[in-house]
């Protein structure tokens, strides 16, 4: 009986190791599926993150490459940039040197406008001035033409230069330079008519000068002619202004003496006849009355500028 229960009390022991064991095979088991599982899920995350890895690094490196361009891009920019702002700075220096150039010669031109301005100003003062006393010069030797005439006078008046010449021969014999009772008189009622009219209120501050000349014929040499015009116009003049002449007071004579002058001519300018050849003699010894209005060479220079412009 001992015995029976020895031998169960054995096999029981043997089931319960056996149950243990396989027990323990199990749990093994189940570890090792888990631990391979979770090694398996280890190597995949591991395998998942590596590739995730390698791509954000081929972005990174895509990145890196995309920025080393725009930093070579930038740099090139900059570059370009400093020079375009090199070429505006040098284009705004020479802009600006234009500038001061262009502002010089505004005011150069301005200047230039401004005197051009004034010389033509001056220039039109000039011309009404000329045009007027060319209109008066020919205005006086209208009323000189009129006084003569109704002084019942024979006098020839040049209608372009007013100048009014006396025969010798009714003024001086032949070759000398004693005034006679003809020329005597026929100055007593020439002088007054020609010194009031070129001394009236209307013409008196325009006249500059009148002039005594003296001409003769071209007979003889030029001295001794030019000696005997002088002595004529002289003549002439020492009576005009001496105590023998009457019609004239003596304020009128001193306004006289001093606008007067007496030139000689010798044979310089004698008359031709109408041939344009042979010298009229009788017409060639004379003495010739002048007037010279102010600004008179004024007036000659300009009226032959017009007169080359209107060719």
């Amino acid at each position: 009986m001992h015995k029976a229960k020895s031998r169960r009390r054995s096999g029981s022991n043997g089931s319960y190791w056996i149950s243990y064991s396989d027990m323990m095979a199990g749990m093994l088991f189940t570890f090792a599926l888990i631990l391979f599982a979770a090694i398996y899920q280890l190597v995949d995350l591991q395998q998942k993150k590596t590739i995730e890895l390698e791509t954000k690094e081929a972005q990174l490196s895509t990145q890196q490459s995309l920025l080393i361009d725009q930093e070579a891009e930038l740099r090139d920019k900059e570059e370009l940039l400093a020079t375009t702002t090199l070429m505006l700075r040098e284009q705004e220096a020479e802009l600006e040197q234009n500038r001061t150039q262009l502002n010089s010669a505004q005011q150069s031109l301005s200047l230039q406008q401004s005197k051009i301005e004034e010389q033509a100003a001056l220039l039109a003062a000039q011309q009404a001035r000329i045009d007027k006393l060319i209109g008066l010069r020919s205005e006086i030797i209208e009323s000189l033409r009129d006084e003569l005439r109704s002084a019942g006078l024979d006098a020839v008046v040049d209608r372009n230069t007013g100048a009014i010449g006396f025969s010798g021969s009714v003024l001086f014999d032949t070759g000398r330079n004693e005034l006679k009772d003809s020329g005597k008189e026929l100055l007593n009622r020439f002088i007054p008519i020609y010194l009031r009219t070129l001394m009236s209120d209307e013409y008196a501050e325009f006249i500059g000068e009148i002039i005594i000349e003296g001409h003769t014929d071209t007979s003889g040499s030029y001295l001794s002619n030019l000696k005997l015009s002088q002595e004529r116009a002289l003549t002439v003049a020492t009576y005009c202004l001496g105590g023998e002449m009457t019609g004239i007071s003596g304020a009128e004579k001193g306004l006289l003496q001093t606008i007067m002058t007496v030139n000689g001519r010798s044979y310089s300018d004698p008359v031709y006849y109408s041939d344009g050849v042979t010298v009229n003699m009788e017409a060639s010894r004379r003495v010739v009355f002048k007037f010279r209005m102010k600004d008179a060479e004024m007036i000659d220079q300009m009226s032959a500028i017009l007169e080359k412009q209107g060719k």
